[in-house]
């Protein structure tokens, strides 16, 4: 049973924080998990990535807010992915931003042709294969 003091912290603590602590738990929980499967101490691994033996204690006891470069890396030397994100079910979610984007079309003479086009435009015209698309 859940003290009332805990339960009040609890219920103070913002929703970002508590999702925070559940993901960077889940993730090193994995991690660890990942390392016993492999026979891998943090020191091997460390030598592994080229990283110190502190920087990865670091990484699985909270010290370290990981970043995706560094969940790659994980991710490759564990040969495991840490991280998934869902794909989009459909390509809809293109047709929602407004956004206007530089696109250049190849030409039959090999000329560049220029034109601004709305997102909706580039994605109907990608996906016949027709266009590439330079966002910047």
């Amino acid at each position: 049973m859940k003290s009332k003091i805990y339960q009040e912290v609890l219920d103070e603590t913002p929703e970002d924080i508590k999702i925070f602590v559940r993901l960077y738990s889940e993730l090193v929980i994995k991690i660890n998990h990942l390392l016993r499967e492999k026979n891998y101490t943090q020191a091997k691994l460390a030598e592994r990535l080229g990283k110190s033996p502190s920087e990865i204690h670091k990484w699985l006891s909270g010290e370290h807010n990981f970043t995706l470069r560094s969940l790659a890396k994980l991710s490759a030397e564990l040969g495991a992915p840490l991280l998934e994100v869902p794909k989009s079910q459909s390509k809809e979610i293109y047709y929602k931003f407004p956004t206007v984007i530089n696109v250049h079309s190849a030409c039959r003479k090999g000329e560049q042709a220029k034109g601004n086009y709305s997102q909706i435009d580039w994605a109907k015209s990608s996906s016949k294969g027709k266009s590439y698309a330079n966002v910047g």
